[in-house]
């Protein structure tokens, strides 16, 4: 079996092979046949595994086959051309690479797939799924982006919801003859404000400082069993509120609370002309108001920090996602802080709708460290594969094309295995998908068929914004078995058609890695993305701009 090697241009425009390893004219190399395994397999806890075949000579030859190796080790060879080897397998995608020489040095090629490890159903939840870290300077950011959307934003709407804000002198919720109710009015405005969030053992200090506050307030009572109600207003040069942001991890969610919140007013001024004193004593308006702007506050910041610290919305999503379903699930499994930042970890599952396959899960659920990054991630290699092989098994990556390809007018591809992630402790990142099967059609009847191997690098990139990442494919690399060709056409022309067929692949699957969770935190620009792999996970870490 003659194999080429093609490295397909990194941008995915795929219409051309840029390199080949072997001329493909004659003369013809040996016969070799690998009669196990077969392709596509996928078994559970394989540790090794016989490979066995035969070579024998080109028919037009009748050269000797003097050698064969599997994965770089020496077969067992026989006088009648059956041969075996036994190799050793990894945990996740396997490739299976065998070579037959004969005397005259001419070689023929096999290249197969095998998936082995601990293979897990779809629907199982991936402890530790994700690793975040933010630093003190994304904090910092965060902040300045809170400030500037709490001096944009309609803050008295933001409040209305909860009105009234202020309710004393009630009997079991019934108004009495001393009672009054403040509620805010549209037109609650700052002229400016500032933010600080600096982390430390607790979690976050909060220091907020409001410009230029001017409250609009209707007011509701009676004194003296006499109702009334009027419109009143408070005013202040600035309102500082100061705490600290107590986050906890309570049901899968992030609670996060303001600790003994202290307020202080400067320039402050009531304007409540005709309200009773007895009333104006009961309400306390300087302190109500004050309680109503902390936990203003604590409403208004602690989404924001809770979608920093998981990069994620958190809970169940359903997307449509290439024609499938895809059901994201990230829930907080802990949270730490330090002075230099915050570390989170994440459990989660991204599940296709229908899908009933198993996927290789491993046992190494320890997300690496922020490190100096800015925002830094790390998402197992479980979770992607969960993904992908779920899409897989839902018939996502077996289509048919019609497509003008000169001497055909389809292509059908089969996928006999899922694409699969792994991230080595060296950095290395990469995504195998073994056992493509690829039939070049004419008119509905099968011309040539060429089972291929695609490995990918990934990359990070900027998604629609400068505010998040996804991940991509950079460079991929196929090998070629021709395993029938009716028509005789040359190795060389025949070649020319492989990269339209991986490109279509490429393209169907690809949209999948953009549903990853990565990390997109409001107002902050993430620049010089980093990827890589650690023991079991894709790393991912920008610098802040």
């Amino acid at each position: 079996m003659r194999q080429l090697t093609t490295i397909l241009v990194a941008s995915l425009g795929l219409t051309a092979a840029c390199s080949q390893t072997e001329v493909p004219d004659r003369p013809e190399p040996p016969v070799l046949r690998v009669l196990s395994p077969d392709r596509g397999t996928m078994t559970p806890g394989l540790a090794t595994i016989e490979v066995r075949g035969t070579a024998t000579p080109s028919p037009d030859s009748g050269t000797a086959v003097t050698r064969v190796e599997v994965n770089g080790n020496a077969a067992r060879l026989d006088a009648s051309g059956n041969w075996n080897a036994t190799i050793t397998l990894q945990p996740g995608a396997n490739l299976i690479h065998t070579i037959a020489t004969d005397a005259d040095g001419l070689i023929a090629n096999d290249t197969r797939g095998l998936v082995t490890g601990d293979l897990r159903s779809l629907d199982m939840v991936v402890e530790n799924a994700i690793g975040a870290g933010l630093s003190a300077a994304a904090f910092d950011k965060l902040g300045d982006t809170a400030a500037t959307l709490v001096a944009q934003t309609d803050l008295g709407a933001f409040v209305a919801p909860f009105n009234p804000v202020i309710a004393k002198g009630l009997d079991n919720g019934e108004e009495d003859c001393l009672y009054g109710k403040v509620s805010v009015k549209p037109g609650l405005d700052v002229a400016n404000a500032f933010m600080s969030l600096v982390p430390n053992a607790s979690g976050l200090m909060l220091d907020v400082e409001l410009v230029g506050v001017n409250i609009p307030l209707h007011a509701r009572y009676a004194a003296a069993c006499l109702d009334a109600d009027t419109d009143i207003s408070i005013t202040a040069q600035r309102a500082r509120i100061r705490g600290s942001l107590a986050i906890t991890v309570v049901n899968g969610r992030f609670d996060v609370k303001l600790v003994n919140p202290t307020v202080t007013f400067t320039g402050f001024m009531l304007n409540a002309g005709g309200v009773p004193g007895a009333v104006l004593d009961l309400l306390d308006l300087d302190q109500e108001i004050a309680d109503t702007l902390a936990w203003a506050v604590e409403r208004f910041t602690a989404p924001l920090v809770n979608k920093a610290l998981t990069g994620v919305e958190v809970g169940p999503q359903n997307l449509n996602v290439l024609g499938q379903t895809l059901r994201v699930a990230v829930a907080p499994a802990g949270v730490a802080f330090d002075a230099a930042g915050a570390e989170v970890v994440l459990d989660g599952s991204l599940t296709v709708q229908g899908a009933s396959a198993k996927f290789v899960y491993t046992e190494n659920q320890v997300p690496p460290g922020r490190g100096d990054a800015g925002i830094a991630l790390a998402v197992a290699d479980d979770s992607i594969n969960q993904l992908l092989t779920g899409f897989w098994s839902r018939g996502g990556l077996n289509m048919a094309i019609e497509k003008d390809l000169g001497m055909f007018d389809a292509v059908r591809l089969d996928a006999m295995l899922p694409p699969v992630v792994s991230a080595g402790a060296d950095g290395s990142m990469r995504l195998l998908m073994p056992d493509l099967m690829v039939e070049f059609r004419d008119d509905g009847q099968m011309m040539a068929r060429v089972a291929m191997t695609v490995e990918m690098k990934l990359k990070v990139v900027p998604a629609n914004s400068t505010y998040a990442a996804r991940i991509a494919i950079e460079l991929p690399t196929l090998r070629a078995d021709v395993l029938e060709n009716i028509m005789g056409m040359p190795d060389t022309e025949l070649e020319k058609l492989f990269p339209a067929a991986v490109e279509s692949t490429i393209a169907t699957f690809a949209p999948l890695l953009g549903a990853v969770p990565l990390p997109a935190v409001q107002g902050i620009v993430i620049t010089d993305l980093h990827m890589g792999g650690d023991d079991g996970y894709v790393t991912i870490s920008a610098d802040l701009n």
